[in-house]
This record gives structure tokens, sequence and C-alpha cells, in this order.
């Protein structure tokens, strides 16, 4: 059995690995357009920080056996019903066909910029996706000065890495605080404050309606007509599935752009499977269909449709956009939804927000943690879960992220048993401290309902 999967990024690569793995007599061709297999692109930050050399961050091409990986080779038509696909070598210029016993697309996302948005000379404009974009923005780095359009959390990755680097660095945001639909406003002031108080210039509600100019001299221009110049733009304002192939062949896409996939990640065509950022996901709490453009995604549902490829009988079983962002002294993240989103989606949310210490105050570096928990109101199902500190969020977000999966409740979070040593934990866990809060504002809003009216 031949295996194809059409990209090398993360949900490629787990595609292959779980086709190998899958115990038949299966080989996998990989086709990747890059000119080399594979890097690592949730580091090009740390590489604009400083932190990581950015040379370090693409790998050679992976080796084992029954597995083939060609570079540079552009796959530009899938005949679904003939089970072939036709690619471009884009060193020789050479064409090739292809068959396959089963294919599997994992072609990404790619940058997305508004269409309101008008950029009148690109030399001095860049987004972050590749190795190149990374080289280009470390390039420009002498220019001392950037705008970055887009709050979210590459946007304030971006920041404050530039930043760190020394520049001036001014941040729009068209919504009036960062991060939106990521983090309520309590947590989102959490970041806005840690920011300018690293010196960057926070422009929000401020939506960028123009670029103009060249590298080293660009003025951007906001809906109110404000001007902010500096020596270079980063655009981050979102990414969108990169579905023109899939759409090309007639494979069917979503509302939302990406391909459409069954929990098999099947998509449309016979023995065509879409897995990472061009897939449309079952959201794991709504019910409804998402883009979750992670990497965590991506190499699950890459491995659920290498997989099943290969023969198996995978499921995947939703996302909860698990998410997290390091800025060095502040951590923030989160799982599910916010509470404004589960309230436009009448889920009727009961929250409630802690600060407590992350371990006991007399070790030394000891620091805060914010929890924010959102919950159903009547059973209490746990449906979202933000959390901002110095250390360990991200361990308290995977104890979170699984249990929004499994649906557990608040009351479930008071039986977690967590690891504890002093020097690294609590013995009153955050996520305790912030379910216990819930459950007397449930218990409250119960009395309250109970009360006869005056």
């Amino acid at each position: 059995m031949r295996v194809v999967v059409v990209g090398c990024g993360v949900a490629g690569a787990a595609a292959a690995r779980a086709a190998l793995a899958s115990g038949g007599r299966c080989s996998v061709l990989v086709l990747e357009k890059r000119r080399y297999a594979a890097y690592h692109p949730c580091s090009l930050i740390d590489a604009i920080a400083g932190d990581v050399p950015l040379s370090a961050l693409v790998e050679g091409t992976p080796g084992a056996a029954g597995l083939e990986v060609r570079t540079a080779t552009l796959v530009e038509e899938v005949d679904v019903g003939g089970r072939r696909l036709t690619a471009r070598d884009l060193r020789t210029g050479g064409r090739v066909e292809v068959e396959y016993d089963a294919l599997v697309l994992a072609t990404g996302s790619k940058p997305h910029v508004p269409r309101g948005l008008r950029v009148e000379d690109s030399s001095g404009v860049f987004t972050l996706k590749t190795v190149e974009d990374a080289e280009r923005i470390l390039s420009a780095c002498k220019h001392g000065s950037a705008v970055v359009v887009g709050g979210g959390p590459v946007g304030v990755e971006v920041a404050h890495a530039l930043r760190r680097r020394g520049l001036r660095v001014t941040l729009l945001e068209a919504l009036p605080r960062l991060l939106p639909g990521r983090l309520d406003a309590e947590l989102s002031r959490l970041v806005e404050d840690f920011l300018r108080a690293e010196g960057v210039e926070l422009a929000l509600g401020r939506a960028a309606v123009e670029v103009r100019g060249d590298l080293g001299d660009v003025a951007v221009t906001d809906s109110g007509g404000a001007t902010f110049r500096a020596g270079f733009v980063v655009l981050a304002t979102g990414f969108k599935p990169d579905a023109a192939l899939a759409r090309d062949a007639g494979l069917e896409l979503g509302s939302l752009g990406g391909v459409r996939v069954d929990d098999r990640m099947r998509a449309s065509g016979e023995a065509v499977y879409a897995a990472g950022d061009v897939a449309e996901v079952r959201n794991a709490v709504t019910g409804k269909p998402m883009l979750a453009l992670s990497a965590s995604v991506a190499s699950i549902t890459g491995r659920v449709a290498g997989a099943n490829a290969a023969g198996g009988d995978e499921a995947f079983r939703g996302a909860v956009r698990s998410w997290i962002v390091s800025l060095g002294g502040l951590r923030v993240g989160a799982v599910g939804l916010t509470e404004g989103e589960a309230a436009r989606e009448g889920l009727d949310p009961m929250a409630a927000t802690v600060t407590v210490q992350e371990r006991p105050p007399f070790y030394p570096g000891a620091g805060w943690v914010t929890v924010k928990l959102v919950a159903e109101a009547g059973e209490g199902r746990l449906i979202g879960v933000q959390a901002a500190g110095r250390g360990g969020v991200d361990g308290l977000l995977n104890v979170a992220s699984l249990a929004v999966l499994r649906g557990a409740t608040v009351r479930d979070l008071l039986h977690f048993e967590h690891a504890y040593a002093p020097s690294l934990s609590d013995l009153h866990h955050p996520l305790h401290a912030a379910a216990e809060a819930v459950l007397r504002r449930m218990a409250h809003a119960r009395r309250q309902g109970a009360e006869p009216a005056a």
C-alpha cells in the first residue's frame, strides 16, 4: 500500500510516522514544496528574540524504512478519481505523476491580510510563517523600530521579541484589548500592563487601514487617521487554511475555508484525508466546526489521518483550542471558551477569577498565578480556563485541556490529585482555588433563585 502525504509540516510528519507505524505493508511518500524538509515554526519568534539561532530550527530530511521525502516538490493537481497527482520539481522544472492508494493533505495555512488593509509598498512589510520570513525580519531590525499590526498571540509575541532586541515597538490592535477572543478582559489587562512595562507602545482600538513607504521609513495609518512611523511593519493579522489544492481537486470545503473532514479526518474524496491547519475540525465544547491552527492539533490530526490512511481506525475527539504564549516574565494562555464566547454560544456561563501564590511565598522566586474558570451553570461542566503567571502555567493548562476534552465538571477539579512538592507548587493548587470560587458563585446563584420574590 502506498500513502502519499502532501506537506512535511507538523501534521504531515505526524501522518507519515503514523502510517509507517500502522503495522501493515505500507510505504509513505512525502512531498514538500520547501527546499528543506522540516522546521520549527513555533520557535521563529524565539529566534527573532535572540534566544535560539535561526539555523537550528531547520531539520534534515527524516529517514526511516519505507519512507521517502521529496523536497522542492510542488503538488499542482490531484485527480481524486484516478488516485494520482501531478507535481513539479522546483529545482529542475520537470513534472512528475505520482499514484497513491491513500492521500493525506497537510498543506497547512498561510498568512491572512485583511482586505481592508491597503499596502502600497511591500518592501518594508513582513509576515511571519517561514524561516525565510524570520530572516527578513531579523535583517530589518537594523532600522531600529517596528510597528506590529495585530494583537493576537503571534502579534503579542513578536512585539515582545522585537522589544527585547532593543527596537522601538508599537503594537496596533483593531479591538479595544489584546488577545481578543482568546482572553477575557481580566487576563488581557495583565498582558497589556506587562508589555507597557517592557516599553511596548500599545495602540488599542486602532485598525490599520493603510501601509505606505518602503523599508526604513514605513507609515501605518489607522481608521482614525493617526499615523505610526517605523523602519518596518510586521503583519500578525492571522492565518487561513491553504486549501487551494483541495478546492481545485473538488474536495468539499467548510464554512470557515478549511477542508471538511469527519472524525476519522476523511475528506469528501475517496481515500483522501486532511489534517492540520488545512482541515476544519470539531470544537469539543460547542460541537461546531472550527479552525484550530495549532501545532498540538496538527500533530493529533496528522496522527489520526496517517493511521487511517494506512488502514487503521482512529478517531479525533475534538479540539479544545489550548494555547500559551511565553513573554519571559509572563506566561499566559487558555483552553476552551472565554466567558464572552460562552455567552454568545448560549451556554449560560458561570465564571470566577482568582489570583494565588503558585508555591509558598518563602521560596525564592515564588510568584503569583491568575486563573479564570468558565463553567456552564447547572451541572457545572468546565468549558474554559485562562491562566497567567510567571511559571507553571503550561502544566495547569495541560490539566485543563484534558478536563475540558473529557467533559469534566468544576467539582471534578476538586478531586484532581496533583504532584506536590512545596518548592514547585502550593498544596492548594490554583485550579482547586478557582474551582472553589466558581462553586461558591453557583451556590449563591441557586440561593438567589430559590428566594421568593419581594
